[in-house]
This record gives C-alpha cells, structure tokens and sequence, in this order.
C-alpha cells in the first residue's frame, strides 16, 4: 500500500521546487494514529516557505503545509483519546500536503461532533490561532472596549471580528472594497469604513471619543501610520502582515504625542506561553465555533491533488484576484 504526498526537496518556485510523489503506507506504532487528510489550507506562507522566504527551519527534503483536517483511519496500542473515524486537528507546521499522516495521537485535537465542511475546519489552526491571540495576548480587553483593525475582509480579519463579537468587544473594521461592507456587518462587525482619501482625517474626532487602545495591522506601509492616527494615548498597535509589502511607517510626531508603540506579532509566539495542553483545548474550541458556523471563512476555490501547482498559483494572487481562501483536496 502506499499513498501521494507533495515534497519540496529544494527551495524554488512551485513548478521546479515541488512534485507529487508515492510513499509506502505505515502501521502506527505505540501511542501513534494515522490519519488520513481530508483537506488542506493555504495560505501566502506556503508561497513563501516553498520559495525559501518564511523563516521556518525543516530538514530537507520535506512536505509543506501548516495545517488541516483529517479522519483517523488507524489507532495504535495505548491510544484512548482518540478512535477510527474520529475527525481531527493537525498541530501547526506538520507538513499536511500528503494523503496520510502518522503522528502521535496526543498531538492531535478531536474535532466534537457535528463537524462543520472539511474547508472551513481545515483553516481553523493559522488564522483561527492568529486571531485569538491578537484578541487575547496584547491587550486586556473588556465588555464595549474598541479595537481598530485593517485587512478586516482577510481570513484573521473575519475571525477576529466574530471572536470580539462573542466577548462583547466592538471592532472598526477598515476595507478596501465597499461590496464587502455588508458581509462583515453580517457577521458581527461594528463599524465598517471603506478605505478612502478621507479616512482618517473625517472619522477622527469619533474615534478618540472612543479611547481605541488596540489597533491591528496587516497592511503596514502608510497603513500603520492611519491607524495610530485613531488610536488612544499610550495605546498599542500591533503588525502580523504587510499586504503593501512596506515596512511599518509610523511618524515621530504621532508616537511622540501619543505614547503609542508599535510591536509586532508571531502566531508561534503565542504557543510559547501556553501548555500544549492549553493549546489543544484553544484549538477544539476553535473547531467549535466553526462547527457553529460563527468563524467562517471565504473559500474561494478547492483544488484536487495533482492540481496543486493551480493552488499555489491562486494563493500569489491579491485581492479581489483570490477572493477568499484556497483549500487543497489530498483524497478527492
């Protein structure tokens, strides 16, 4: 028996780097399972790690993907937690573009019943995580607090309005597009403000009303500066992307005046100050508010395996060009 699996051998563009290969199947060892992949995330990360460009160490040759959702199909001796059939979590980073998986079982996080489409659950480990810790790490937040947030259409975006909403938290969302405005208001934004020549300028007065003490920026660029501009004095703002592909540009002037700083945010960052077994109930609870449909992503196309070239093309796209989320289909 054997199954397919994607291995990047070198550093490169998809193309040259990657190719589809055969393994022989395993038999799980002592305390092991085998899960067999049902779906897998992508996102502009896989892009990069493949290309050499996301500071991630791993042994070469090696299988890409930070995430996804798979089915227990063989348990080994000594395994209680988990049984065939059982739909679970990957940890972040095992290398999920294969069609099966042996791992320890204790790393694994159960999926409860009823589960939510295979797409939506296999994205719920990179940006569900990012979301609850920008949520939870920066900021001690409570009931009616506001946070300001950009790329607010983007994956972590729309999860992090629908984490805040369920903790009482009101956010300010700011886009690019307008057609979007609807959706998030939806799914529980407060505010949403299309990006234009006039923002910050003609809400500002509104906004330090307001007292914002946690801006979130994926965007950088000018970007940084326009939310600090909204932002309460001695407040946070806190970078995890950079859409513009630009450094963070904050003003003398206005950290100055405003006592603001600028900290940046890593995912992996979070896991660090966190027990693996904190980690997993996050992770299951995550996976519940999916079930639930309250996180939600935007899927804007799923691909076959031996089509993963055409995934990795749509994940390089931007914007309105992507539209969504990109989900890889291992065992379809």
């Amino acid at each position: 028996m054997s199954y397919l699996a994607l291995m990047l051998k070198n550093f490169g563009e998809p193309a040259t780097a990657l190719k589809l290969v055969e393994l022989p199947s395993e038999e799980p060892k002592n305390s092991e399972a085998i899960v067999s992949m049902d779906a897998v995330g992508m996102h502009i990360a896989d892009g990069l790690f493949v290309r050499g460009r996301e500071m991630i160490t791993r042994k070469m040759p090696c299988v890409p993907g930070f995430e996804g959702v798979g089915t227990v199909s063989k348990i080994g001796k000594g395994v209680q937690n988990l049984k065939e059939g059982d739909k679970v979590l990957l940890p972040m980073g095992t290398g999920s573009m294969r069609q099966e998986l042996k791992i320890h079982a204790s790393q694994l996080t159960k999926v409860p019943e009823p589960y939510a489409p295979d797409e939506q659950l296999a994205l719920i480990t990179v940006n569900g995580f990012t979301a609850y810790f920008l949520l939870k790490d920066y900021r001690k937040l409570k009931k009616n607090d506001w946070i300001i947030q950009n790329a607010a259409n983007s994956n972590v975006g729309r999860y992090l309005i629908a984490l805040a909403k369920k903790e009482g938290i009101k956010t300010i969302n700011i886009v690019r597009r307008k057609e979007v405005a609807r959706e998030l208001k939806k799914i529980g934004g407060t505010e949403v403000i299309v990006s234009s020549d006039e923002f910050p300028s003609k809400y500002l007065s509104k906004f330090l009303k307001r007292e914002i003490m946690l801006g979130i920026d994926a965007v950088a660029g000018d970007a940084t500066e326009h939310l600090a501009i909204c932002l309460g004095d001695g407040s946070l703002l806190v970078n995890y992307g950079t859409v513009t592909k630009r450094p963070c540009h904050i003003s003398f002037w206005t950290m100055f005046r405003k006592d603001i700083s600028l900290t940046g945010m890593s995912t992996l960052n979070g896991f660090k100050t966190r027990s693996k077994k904190r980690s997993i109930e996050i992770h299951k609870n995550l996976a519940k508010l999916a079930n639930q449909k309250l996180l939600q992503a935007k899927i804007a196309k799923k691909y076959s395996f031996e089509d993963y070239l055409l995934a990795y093309d749509h994940i390089d796209k931007t914007g309105s060009e992507r539209d969504g989320k990109v989900i890889l289909l291992p065992n379809h």
